[in-house]
């Protein structure tokens, strides 16, 4: 995340401010020139006044990351718009990284990446009727937004026993599903990708139920991100994509606040394609933040090893990132 100033005072802003604290600037974020701008002269986000959204009007009315919002909560229900509201927040932050690093986000074969936000309908006696289940198809990517509760988040990645989950996490993860169909299988690199992350062919739903009944194997952080990534090459790509933009994400706002342990010197994270370089940045930085949490009593910053095999998966990703035009070709 770069860091933002205020274009009249120039005092320090964050991602999500809609105002200027010092000079009381109504402000608006521009996603594309990724700066702040004044709020005076542009059109807002209709998101604006109900959610803090501060990004600026699109066509319809909405921002990109708002308009590709197809369903959301029943407002009418209690906490609703604050769960809400902090799902698109986390959602804008991950426009910031698709926009960062050029992805598309319709498909060159038409297919567009869409959200919707949903809660579990709960019955008169308290009871779950139908339960909302996070996840992707065909590029829709829908949330239960009980993940915008700490404490429900926290529960539910003490009981699957995480060292990690987040919102963000969560929404990386997910639109990583995504990127697979856009990548990989428009462009005509499914066998390629088979090479690094497994024949995705493999029965899905009974790899999943494996997955749950056995566990994970011995060893399986070697060439695993996670435990959860050797259920099936569909999800270890999805949980390497969700690393690397955790990785490039947190180098570039280390670097825009002149934090750099490593002494690389990388000035955009977001133009990294070397798996070695990225580590190279990236382990200091984490180990430094991991420090630092302890020291605060807070639990690791970034609890997770990246094995070399890992990171020459990161690498195969960045790769096709640099690579549209391949995409395009094999649709085409």
């Amino acid at each position: 995340m770069k860091r933002l100033v205020c274009p009249v005072c120039q005092q320090q802003v964050h991602f999500a401010n809609t105002i200027c604290l010092n000079c009381q600037t109504d402000l608006v974020y521009d996603p594309f020139a990724a700066t702040m701008t004044p709020l005076d002269g542009s059109a807002p986000c209709l998101n604006r006044d109900q959610i803090a959204c501060n990004w600026p009007a699109g066509d319809g009315g909405f921002c990109e990351s708002c308009a590709a919002t197809e369903t959301i909560p029943d407002l009418n229900i209690m906490g609703n718009l604050d769960r809400w509201s902090r799902v698109e927040t986390a959602k804008r932050r991950l426009f910031y990284s698709l926009i960062a690093l050029g992805l598309p986000r319709v498909s060159p074969a038409g297919k567009a990446l869409r959200f919707s936000f949903m809660a579990d309908e709960i019955g008169p006696d308290g009871q779950v009727i139908h339960k909302v289940l996070t996840g992707h198809e065909e590029g829709a990517i829908t949330i239960n937004i009980a993940e915008a509760d700490d404490d429900e988040r926290e529960a539910r990645r003490v009981a699957m026993g995480e060292p990690y989950r987040t919102l963000l996490g969560h929404l990386r993860h997910e639109v990583g599903h995504y990127y697979w169909e856009v990548l990989v299988k428009e462009a005509g690199r499914e066998a390629e990708c088979a090479e690094v992350f497994g024949d995705a062919a493999q029965d899905y739903a009974a790899a999943l139920q494996r997955h749950y009944a056995e566990g994970p194997p011995q060893g399986w952080d070697e060439a695993h991100v996670s435990s959860y990534a050797t259920a099936h090459p569909w999800e270890d790509w999805a949980e390497t994509w969700a690393h690397m933009l955790h990785i490039v994400d947190g180098l570039d706002t280390a670097r825009n606040h002149g934090l750099d342990p490593s002494g690389t010197g990388v000035d955009d994270a977001h133009a990294i394609t070397d798996p070695e370089v990225l580590m190279q940045a990236w382990i200091p930085l984490a180990t430094a933040m991991n420090a630092m949490n302890r020291s605060m009593g807070h639990q690791d910053f970034y609890p997770f090893v990246i094995s070399p095999i890992v990171a020459a998966k990161i690498g195969y990703i960045l790769q096709l990132i640099r690579q549209p035009a391949l995409s395009t070709q094999a649709v085409a």
